[in-house]
């Protein structure tokens, strides 16, 4: 009965609490965005983040977190939130800027994004920028428990070749079409793409790092 008791209370607990990571992330590049980001240009790429919001929002406090996030996203971003088996998930569509780190920071000086993807040397990260700070500190003054925070649960890149040669993918620890790698490693024709899933959750070595792959032309 102790253990029923206890696992009920940790369940209901879990009802009310509000994630402030994405459970998903996705985003997609062109192998052309990453050859652009290479020589100096920055571009800007889809992103979609899916948020699963436990419990009821009793105050309607989310349309205000809404109204915070767009602030800092894109002019063209948009925000959905719609009801969950659990409770709420909030949909986020925007763009993020890919470029080389110098880039990057000049450009997001005038241009507030919630995350870049940062090439060098033929490495592809995805981070987090200073904006994500600055929303967490205007969430959690709506509600301690709201707040935003990378890396996602599970982010998903997918890859997508516009290049005449074909390209390498490689990554560490990933999984691609639910299969598990170690070292994950393909070669992508033009018209042709790979989707890597990084999974970040409790005990992933994702959950500490950025998830990152290499390409190589």
């Amino acid at each position: 009965m102790k253990k029923v008791f206890y696992s009920l209370i940790i369940f209901f607990f879990a009802l009310i609490i509000i994630s402030c990571k994405p459970s998903r992330l996705e985003v997609e590049v062109y192998t052309s965005d990453i050859e652009s980001a290479s020589d100096g240009e920055v571009v800007e790429v889809p992103l979609k983040a899916s948020f699963s919001l436990m419990g009821e929002d009793k105050e309607n406090q989310l349309p205000e977190a809404k109204k915070i996030a767009l602030k800092y996203m894109s002019s063209d971003s948009e925000i959905e939130i719609s009801k969950g088996t659990f409770g709420q998930v909030m949909t986020i569509v925007s763009t993020i800027p890919i470029g080389s780190s110098s880039a990057l920071g000049k450009f997001l000086q005038k241009n507030p994004r919630i995350a870049m993807v940062v090439v060098e040397k033929g490495m592809v990260t995805l981070l987090p920028t200073e904006t994500i700070e600055k929303i967490d500190k205007e969430l959690s003054k709506i509600n301690f428990m709201l707040g935003l925070e990378l890396p996602a649960k599970n982010t998903s890149f997918r890859i997508v070749s516009d290049s005449k040669k074909k390209v390498n993918i490689s990554a560490t620890a990933v999984f691609s079409e639910k299969k598990p790698y170690l070292h994950f490693s393909k070669d992508i024709k033009k018209r042709k793409s790979v989707v890597i899933d990084f999974k970040g959750g409790n005990g992933s070595v994702y959950s500490e790092i950025a998830p990152q792959f290499s390409v190589k032309f």
